[in-house]
């Protein structure tokens, strides 16, 4: 399986919270959650846990070919809670967590697993699928759409968009609300698993929301434009595409969303090519 990966901070000014690993046949994508205002409980921080969290979920994926990825990631989330050691709370709601998108080739099938708002795209001969966990769309959008409504840079938004942010904590890691990797390795069982056979399947593509947002947010394209586009130009391409549209909106007054740009990262997998990876971005 070729794969191709690319990943870029949102703003220069701070790292990048999104990580994404490929070994022989296999990928991780994770996408840190920024954490709100409240103290987070640990001295850690997003990025050290999206690592620490990536490569061990990578290591149990490919470990063992036959274990389910629920497990997988379950064994992941418990070894990085561990190495936190004694000195954070990880029972503070700003632990340090992720959203999470897994894929490997195995046994002629090709499996996928998906934690809250990363994507999974399955490209067979009837077109493109893409898997998405819409909890997370779904917690709070209400409130979310009241607080966009507002000017841009107003008071009434900025209490709108605290409303919102709380309401979110609120439902986040509960029943009724949405699901992230943080500390419970009992999140894994809410994630979105799969698997379809590997020879009908020509091309594979995950990516965190920060680049699912050239279908769902930029409406620059549907899926059936993504991967041709990942085909011929790469997932460079694709970045670089939705950073030109963001520029070009930098009151957020055409496209409203929370963030001028948010880190992305796309993985974009060939299963019946050449081994091989190129990336570009960075990379740990």
């Amino acid at each position: 399986m070729r794969i191709e990966l690319a990943t870029e901070a949102g703003s220069a000014a701070r790292a990048n919270e999104d990580f994404v690993l490929a070994a022989p046949g296999a990928f991780v994508v994770l996408d840190g959650v920024t954490p709100g205002p409240r103290d987070p409980g640990c001295t850690h921080g997003v990025v050290w846990y999206v690592r620490s969290l990536g490569v061990r979920l990578l290591a149990a994926a490919t470990g063992v070919p036959d274990r389910p990825l629920a497990d997988c990631l379950a064994d992941a989330v418990a070894g990085t809670a561990a190495a936190h050691g004694g000195g954070c709370d990880l029972s503070a709601p700003g632990t340090p967590q992720a959203t999470v998108a897994v894929g490997r080739l195995v046994g002629g099938r090709f499996e996928y697993l998906v934690l809250a708002d990363c994507t999974v795209v399955l490209e067979t001969g009837g077109g493109p699928v893409a898997v998405t966990d819409d909890r997370v769309e779904r917690a709070a959008r209400g409130l979310r759409l009241a607080a966009a409504a507002l000017p841009e840079g107003s008071a009434e938004r900025a209490a709108a968009r605290e409303r919102y942010a709380a309401a979110v904590e609120g439902l986040r890691n509960r029943p009724g609300g949405f699901w992230t990797a943080a500390a419970d390795p009992a999140v894994a069982g809410e994630a979105l698993t799969g698997s379809v056979p590997a020879s009908g399947l020509r091309a594979v593509a995950a990516m965190s929301d920060g680049a699912s947002r050239f279908v769902d947010l930029l409406g620059l394209g549907d899926w059936s434009d993504v991967m041709p586009l990942l085909a011929s130009h790469g997932p460079a391409e694709l970045l670089s595409r939705v950073r030109r549209a963001e520029a070009g909106d930098p009151e957020r007054r055409r496209w409203r969303r929370g963030k001028v740009s948010d880190d992305a990262t796309v993985v974009h997998a060939v299963p019946g090519a050449s081994p091989g990876s190129r990336h570009r971005g960075a990379l740990a």
